[in-house]
């Protein structure tokens, strides 16, 4: 055999090669969508099985489980039957308990501002209702003395609240679910994929980084006021424009301070990276109700965390970073 025909040969078996290894090792991406979470929940995955559509429609009705276990408006779920309850003492899951953990451990770190107990005075407002409004003062201070995170008493099994007090989820459970549904994804065999939540976000396995931005908290859902790439993290936003009324050109949204009853006011988005969707959904409403110098020297203390905190200064919106946002590619918009 010639020389020449001994190359084409070599040449010819490598591309045969590298065709079989490619079918081997294929792979196939999809994405779907679903209205849960009172949202569009995206998921984008990979596998190598051509079933993987199939596979995200288990995640979605994993999370729609999760959702409906700890969906504080439903009768049917466990989160209402406790706060509608008039025993004291309640069995709690693995699930609950971790939450409760972080909702803890968020309080402690807040000195008080977040607090889990806040829902009989978030709910005097009426946000995602049809006509939220400024409560009556009376009614609102009677509800704020029903808010105190310190007297729940809580172990791995069993949870002990006082009558009439209610809890919400809220700042968490998003971030929480997300978390879970990573790890089912996982288990199903898709080893890579992006949940999207708009406000939370989670990334797996994903072999380049990928851009998020963060949405203009003044000029609509198509503007975005700042961007960064990740990849293997996860992503929780806040924002005074998520919820909101205005009257008499006032701004009144859904971040509440416990102390008052109140709007949080000045700070105007916080954005917080964490490896986890849970602590990153409950550190960016944490820190938005906390001063932002303070809120960025108590990150710092924080392991893999990062943020971005948008505020109201002089009536300018100004920002503030952990110095980590730059190893993101952080780039802000003109605002």
């Amino acid at each position: 055999m010639k020389k020449k025909e001994i190359v084409s040969l070599v040449i010819l078996i490598a591309v045969i090669a590298y065709g079989l290894i490619s079918y081997v090792f294929r792979e196939y991406t999809e994405t779907k969508s679903q209205f849960l979470l009172d949202m569009s929940v995206q998921i984008t995955a990979s596998s190598q099985e051509k079933t993987i559509g199939a596979k995200i429609d288990k995640v979605f009705d994993y999370i729609r489980k999760l959702e409906e276990r700890f969906n504080e408006y439903d009768q049917k779920s466990w989160l209402w039957q406790i706060n509608n309850s008039e025993e004291e003492m309640f069995e709690i899951d693995p699930d609950t308990y971790q939450m409760l953990v972080i909702a803890d451990s968020l309080y402690k770190m807040t000195d008080g501002a977040f607090d889990i107990t806040i829902k009989p005075v978030f709910d005097l407002w009426g946000f995602g209702g049809a006509s939220p409004s400024v409560p009556d003062s009376t009614i609102l201070d009677e509800n704020l003395a029903l808010v105190d995170f310190s007297k729940l008493r809580f172990s791995k099994t069993e949870l002990y609240k006082p009558k009439k007090m209610q809890i919400s989820f809220g700042a968490i459970a998003k971030g929480y679910i997300l978390d879970q549904a990573k790890l089912y994804m996982l288990e199903l065999g898709l080893k890579q994929g992006v949940i999207d939540c708009r406000s939370s976000m989670t990334f797996y396995g994903g072999k380049l980084p990928q851009i998020v931005y963060i949405q203009h908290p003044r000029q609509g859902n198509d503007s975005y006021i700042a961007s960064f790439r990740i990849k293997d993290m996860s992503v929780g936003t806040s924002g005074d424009y998520q919820q909101y009324f205005e009257l008499d050109g006032i701004r009144y949204h859904h971040i509440l301070n416990p102390r008052t009853g109140y709007p949080v006011e000045d700070v105007i988005s916080v954005t917080v990276l964490h490896p986890s969707a849970a602590w990153a959904d409950g550190l960016s409403t944490a820190f938005f109700l906390m001063n932002p110098v303070s809120a960025i020297e108590k990150i710092k203390q924080i392991d893999q965390a990062d943020a971005i905190i948008y505020y109201n200064q002089n009536g300018q919106i100004v920002s503030l970073k952990t110095q980590g946002m730059k190893n993101f590619g952080l780039n802000e918009t003109e605002r």
